[in-house]
């Protein structure tokens, strides 16, 4: 989900605006169906990273290390996790099938999305909305389809609620990344390292929860440490609180010092 701070937002291409709707719709009658799930850089959020990793069954660091590269990109504090794609010709995605998206019920954010982009929009007095954009390829088809959906009813259908609450959560905890807050240690650093596992890798953050020295230190609500314990989105949303308290210095309702 990408922070979008401008006071021109009505003239960014493919804004679909208040009231407006867009026409949309994939199936496998489509000329050009799964062309779009080539060559890709996709990249993936916290979230797409637990649900992949639930949805294969896998650990959070066995996904990473088996369908992931970490990228650091200029002006970015944490490197961010490129979805591999296979070693072809077409560079196809590494979920795709003959019969289609062998991923599709825990699909990333940007497949759910698309042929959209999503945002948030902040105005000139900080107040955030989100924001949609029609930004299909020249080759999709599906944007033809007699259908109309507004944005709304385009998150419904692809079941992305939670996705959306998830990545608007994690880009609030993004943006405050802004320079270098890791000082000279740089983002290769233990700080940044502790970032990363409790953004993208809910098993060994959970482990470091229960198995190091944390709740000695540090005191937790009993039924939060209940949740803990067997709800990986919990973890995930403690690991973007624990990143505001101990690496940013931000104060907490949630985490106490003892």
């Amino acid at each position: 989900m990408k922070q979008v701070k401008t006071e021109t937002i009505d003239n960014l291409e493919g804004l679909i605006g208040t009231g407006e709707t867009f026409r949309f719709r994939c199936h496998d009658g489509l000329a050009c169906y799964n062309r779009c799930c080539r060559n890709l850089n996709l990249f993936l959020s916290p979230y797409d990273v637990l649900r992949l990793k639930q949805g294969l069954g896998l650990s959070a660091g066995d996904f990473i290390d088996g369908y992931t590269d970490a990228v650091l990109r200029d002006g970015k504090a944490l490197p961010e996790l490129l979805l591999r794609m296979n070693d072809n010709e077409e560079a196809t995605c590494i979920f795709l099938s003959e019969a289609g998206c062998t991923a599709y019920a825990h699909r990333p954010d940007t497949c759910r999305t698309f042929p959209c982009e999503h945002g948030i929009y902040y105005n000139a007095d900080g107040a955030k909305e989100r924001v949609l954009f029609l930004r299909p390829p020249s080759f999709c088809e599906g944007i033809h389809d007699p259908r109309e959906l507004t944005p709304e009813a385009w998150q419904k259908d692809q079941n992305a609620e939670n996705h959306n609450a998830m990545n608007e959560l994690w880009g609030e905890v993004e943006a405050l990344f802004s320079g270098n807050p890791w000082g000279a240690e740089g983002p290769q650093g233990q700080r940044a390292k502790m970032a990363f596992m409790a953004a993208y890798n809910v098993d060994d953050f959970r482990e470091f929860i229960f198995g190091s020295s944390f709740l000695k230190r540090c005191k937790i609500k009993n039924d939060l440490k209940m949740k803990l314990r067997r709800d990986d989105v919990a973890v995930m949303k403690f690991g973007f609180e624990w990143i505001r308290v101990f690496l940013l210095g931000l104060p907490s309702k949630t985490i106490k010092m003892k």
